[in-house]
């Protein structure tokens, strides 16, 4: 509520002060001190100088982003879930009689840690976070490092070499109790001993700062960034200014519809009579507060719903030589070209087809949402890639002998091209040579419960016996269709046609 003095209206309101208080109010509730959702502008173009300096606030950003804005949240969603994640097992050499000793040691660290999910988790953590990292548990669970628990600056034998972080058990549970920290330091790797810590929190030098981690349980997995720099960006990165620059006009027209609810009331106070009669002169200032503060109070009292339960008018007596009116407000600041502009430049630099994500989007069709999926399933794989490779690793180290050597290998189906490798699967498997595995996991089921299921309905239900298959042309061999005996002596049909009709009598050439 804006209160003056109108002694003089034509000289203390005209219409700049409208346009001024109007953008004022927008201003000041998106800009205060020039934060935008807990983020200094001018501090987030430097971090995208220096990206990889400031990777962990870049990350906080991208974890942001990713619980607020619809198109981030569908984007990583889309790369976690899209594959199906169907695997196979290969071997070396397994007619060796310890095949089976060594193949159960592998089908229970499978089975402990949760492979598909282990899988999807780190596509999602590669996503938000640019790089993840992997610390193996005694073969029972897959533990990810936070950002702030790892530092990693050198290879070794070609390798990462991951290194603990004591300083963030200092700075984020230092003033917690003993019993606390301990229990932090027994999540942490196998390395991180409370010994450590102590010495660390009592010397605060570099050299017991970091802990070097076993190179054989660790794993670093990224999808971007150089082969040299073991970091890597949130996937986000590219798109946050576009994204950045949408909740900006959404907070605006907020405000706006805010201004609309709870409008700003300028109240006009003119001259009033003199001690004559004969004349006007300015209201006193204590007169001008006690109108300005009724009528505060007024306005308080009604948004504050202490008007009435149902109530949406409050009653006002004012003197004729006060007048009350609204502020205007421009509503219609933004039209729908500009949200679908700054909508397809999400899209492209996600590199995120918009059909894809929603079913639909100007300038899309059905070509470049396919080729788009294409360009997402490679993603996607490239990431999946390094899964196996840190998980074959593992199990080599579970079965060294170099005699079996086994090798997990995740199917390449999503459920976009599922009909179409279903299909591949197929003609090889009646065609030629083709996996019954691939074949069942092709169609979206998993192979185990397909032969657990058909075991049990063969040998347990025996529905064979008890629903037999109609004899039709696809179901019946050749022995249960019609037709003439088959003489045994003959060879086959050219055979029985060559001595009915006596072509074995006719002399050849040679016989002259």
């Amino acid at each position: 509520m804006i209160s003056i003095n109108a002694q003089n209206e034509v000289q203390l309101v005209d219409n700049s002060f409208y346009e001024l208080a109007s953008f004022y109010d927008v201003v000041k509730s998106i800009f205060p001190g020039a934060w935008v959702y807990y983020f200094d502008i001018n501090k987030f173009y430097k971090w995208l100088c220096n990206p990889y300096h400031y990777r962990k606030e870049l990350i906080k950003m991208s974890s942001y982003f990713y619980h607020r804005d619809g198109i981030v949240t569908d984007c990583y969603d889309t790369f976690k879930s899209l594959p199906i994640l169907s695997y196979s097992i290969l071997w070396d050499n397994m007619q060796q009689k310890s095949f089976q000793s060594k193949k159960k040691i592998i089908d229970d660290f499978i089975r402990r840690i949760n492979v598909v999910k282990l899988a999807r988790d780190t596509i999602f953590q590669v996503m938000n976070e640019g790089t993840c990292v992997w610390y193996n548990r005694d073969n029972k669970f897959i533990q990810f490092l936070e950002p702030e628990q790892y530092v990693i600056e050198f290879m070794r034998n070609g390798k990462w070499q991951v290194y603990y972080d004591l300083n963030y058990i200092y700075e984020y549970y230092g003033k917690s109790s003993m019993l606390q920290i301990e229990q932090v330091i027994e999540a942490a790797p196998d390395e991180v001993t409370l010994d450590k810590y102590v010495r660390y929190r009592n010397k605060k030098t570099k050299e017991y700062q970091y802990v070097p981690l076993d190179i054989k349980k660790t794993q670093v997995i990224k999808f971007r960034g150089s082969r040299n720099n073991p970091y890597a960006l949130p996937y986000c990165i590219p798109a946050l200014p576009s994204i950045i620059h949408k909740d900006l006009l959404e907070r605006t027209e907020r405000a706006v519809a805010d201004r609309i609810i709870n409008q700003i009331i300028v109240q006009k106070v003119g001259n009033i009579p003199d001690s004559t009669g004969k004349g006007t002169m300015p209201a006193p200032p204590e007169l001008r507060t006690e109108l300005h503060n009724n009528l505060k109070n007024l306005l308080m009292k009604k948004y504050n719903g202490q008007s009435g339960e149902n109530s949406s008018v409050a009653p006002l007596t004012i003197p004729d030589f006060v007048t009350l009116e609204e502020l205007k407000v421009n509503v219609n600041i933004f039209n729908k070209d500009v949200y679908e502009r700054i909508d397809r430049a999400i899209f492209n630099k996600l590199g995120y087809s918009q059909s894809l994500g929603s079913g639909g989007g100007t300038g899309q069709s059905y070509g470049s949402a396919t080729i788009n999926s294409e360009k997402v399933s490679s993603f996607i794989f490239a990431i999946i890639e390094q899964v196996e490779d840190g998980l074959n690793e593992y199990m080599s180290y579970l079965v060294p002998s170099g005699t079996f050597n086994p090798k997990i290998r995740f199917s390449r189906v999503t459920y976009l091209n599922q009909d179409k490798e279903f299909e591949r699967a197929e003609a090889l498997y009646l065609k030629g040579r083709g996996s019954l595995k691939d074949y069942v996991e092709a169609s979206g089921r998993d192979f185990d419960y397909f032969i657990s299921q058909a075991r049990y309905e063969n040998e347990v239900l025996k529905l064979d016996e008890i629903l037999p298959v109609h004899n039709t042309s696809f179901t019946s061999s050749g022995d249960n269709q019609g037709g003439r005996p088959k003489d045994p002596n003959s060879k086959n049909d050219n055979t029985d046609k060559s001595k009915g009709n006596g072509g074995n009598m006719i002399p050849s050439p040679s016989d002259g």
